[in-house]
């Protein structure tokens, strides 16, 4: 039988993710959230911007002229190399060097007032957010308590808040960021050498359907991820709640084995992220000139409900 490309990835993901599971000891493991559609996510979570709003207007600005700068700086690195270097001309260095320190002192502190504005606005939502979770768990019957792993319930009410802030916020300023930046290197290269950009771009829909492949095993990597992470907080707060009856009874040993083997599953579920990342996107990030995706594409959660704790997981993905 002939192996299709596509599919070798994921079969040694799902490999991956295998290493470390017990089918002993399934009881141990929390089960993975269900998804929720990226529209439903703003539509529960929006109105916690309410009254942030008008400093989203500043960021917004600040991810305009952010690629607008680092465009002129490389464009002021053109001039140099044209008009400087080739010719062996140092006149132009008069009025390039102050233009370049002008541009990299403006650069600093548009970079400083984008993080300290953008890092108020999170916290601030995640302040809100936050309180308003604890407020629900709190509200919870105790039968649900008893269903669920208190362990798992503390890590969603902190880990999965910042992954929603992350998706609602921040996540969205640098995909808009990038963006911008995008549209403005495309409009430098045709204005320089259109032939050569169409060449290029002429391999963007192998990349895209490369992108749309391994996005979705770093979607099912993230569950995997989340899930695994749940239990092991689950398990670390159950032997440390506990440590009376565990010292009484000596299983401390039984209980590192249970920890150790929560703590390998997540980290296996953590390195099939990279894993299932392909070369070429990974080489494409670390180039000055690449086409950054949103960093804020939805992976699987759910908002803290009457029959569920979760607040909203999601994941990376380009």
């Amino acid at each position: 039988m002939v192996r299709v490309p596509w599919q070798i990835p994921r079969r040694a993901l799902r490999r991956l993710l295998a290493v470390g599971a017990d089918p002993d000891a399934a009881s141990t493991v929390v089960t993975a959230a269900p998804p929720v559609p990226p529209r439903e996510v703003f539509r529960r979570f929006w109105p916690y911007t309410r009254g942030r709003r008008p400093w989203l207007v500043p960021l917004v600005l600040f991810s305009l002229v952010g690629p607008l700068a680092d465009a002129a700086e490389l464009w002021l690195f053109k001039i140099v190399v044209d008009d400087v270097l080739v010719p062996r001309d140092l006149r132009p260095f008069v009025w390039i060097a102050p233009t370049y320190l002008a541009l990299v002192v403006g650069s600093g502190v548009l970079g400083f007032a984008d993080d300290m504005t953008s890092t108020w606005v999170g916290e601030r939502f995640l302040l809100a957010l936050r309180s308003d979770v604890f407020r629900h768990v709190q509200g919870l019957s105790l039968g649900f308590f008893e269903r669920r792993r208190l362990g798992d319930v503390l890590s969603r009410v902190t880990g999965d808040v910042d992954s929603v802030e992350t998706f609602m916020l921040s996540g969205v300023a640098d995909g808009l960021y990038h963006l911008v930046r995008l549209g403005v290197f495309l409009g430098l290269l045709f204005y320089l050498r259109w032939d050569l950009t169409l060449l290029a771009l002429a391999i963007v829909p192998l990349f895209w359907r490369s992108a749309r492949h391994f996005s979705r095993l770093i979607k099912e990597a993230s569950r995997e991820r989340r899930r695994r992470s749940g239990s092991l907080s689950a398990v670390a707060e159950e032997s440390l709640g506990n440590v009376v009856l565990v010292q009484a009874y000596n299983r401390q040993d039984w209980e590192e084995r249970r920890f150790e083997r929560e703590s390998l599953g997540t980290f296996h579920a953590t390195m099939a992220s990279p894993a299932s990342t392909p070369s070429t996107a990974r080489s494409s990030r670390s180039s000055r000139w690449r086409a950054a995706s949103p960093s804020w594409a939805s992976a699987p959660g759910s908002w803290p409900r009457a029959n569920s704790p979760s607040a909203a997981c999601w994941s990376s993905s380009r």
